[in-house]
């Protein structure tokens, strides 16, 4: 039986749940030894805020590595180093003999002008992301009608369809970059006309994540530890200690 991907992932259920249950043991045995340690040392609210201090400030400095590169590979450190969100795509908008679109009206012009053969940027980067975009899209399309699976025998590839005529052009907002396609199975069959509409993405969302848990994390306990601190001191310089229930 093959596994399922669970909800709103496109993971399977038993590699998500493994990898969630490392991490949580990951994280409960190192960082809780660590806090054993500071517990016997300091006490356990004390070593819980020195832990907590020094785990998120360490995660400011990580995650804002992952943003900005801050040459940590040299002087041609790219950004974008952690963990990416979704990548910039062509996405679909409609398939058809015949394509039409209130949102985009330019596609009944295509493909005369305003479609062109160059986008802006680097075209051949362009061609290939429309190609391989389209090239899935029907693929997928094909197998879901045909009631087959990514990976079965007789399953549609990507390769058995043909793309040519794409063309860009720009949305009336004068920001979305649009693309437009005619592909056909390479067995035979009817031209296919693709819309599809570029999605910059969001690579660096988990990062941005990241560095603003660490912040807020690192805000909220630092004055913790400093009141604790300021206490602490009071104790030593001649202050009423609280009873001693050991070191854990």
């Amino acid at each position: 039986m093959e596994p399922h991907s669970c909800i709103g992932f496109t993971i399977d259920c038993d590699v998500l749940w493994k990898g969630a249950l490392t991490t949580v043991m990951a994280f409960t045995i190192f960082v809780g030894c660590i806090w054993v340690v500071l517990a016997a040392i300091f006490g356990r609210r004390m070593g819980y805020l020195v832990l907590m201090v020094t785990l998120s400030g360490w995660l400011v400095i990580l995650s804002a590595t992952w943003l900005f590169g801050f040459w940590s590979q040299g002087l041609e450190t790219p950004t974008n180093l952690g963990p990416r969100g979704s990548e910039p795509s062509w996405v679909v908008l409609n398939a058809g003999i015949n394509v039409t679109s209130q949102e985009y009206p330019q596609a009944d012009d295509y493909p005369a002008d305003p479609w062109t053969d160059a986008p802006g940027g680097n075209i051949d980067a362009s061609l290939q992301g429309v190609t391989g975009a389209v090239q899935v899209f029907l693929a997928e399309e094909a197998n879901a009608e045909l009631g087959r699976e990514e990976g079965d025998a007789d399953a549609v590839e990507t390769s058995q369809f043909n793309v040519e005529n794409i063309r860009f052009s720009t949305a009336p907002d004068g920001k979305t970059s649009l693309a437009m396609a005619q592909a056909n199975f390479a067995g035979g069959g009817p031209q296919t006309t693709v819309l599809m509409r570029h999605d910059s993405g969001s690579v660096p969302r988990y990062s941005y994540m990241f560095l603003g848990g660490s912040i807020l994390l690192f805000l909220i306990h630092l004055p913790l530890l400093d009141r604790a601190e300021r206490s602490r001191r009071e104790i030593l310089t001649g202050g009423e200690a609280p009873p001693w229930y050991g070191p854990a």
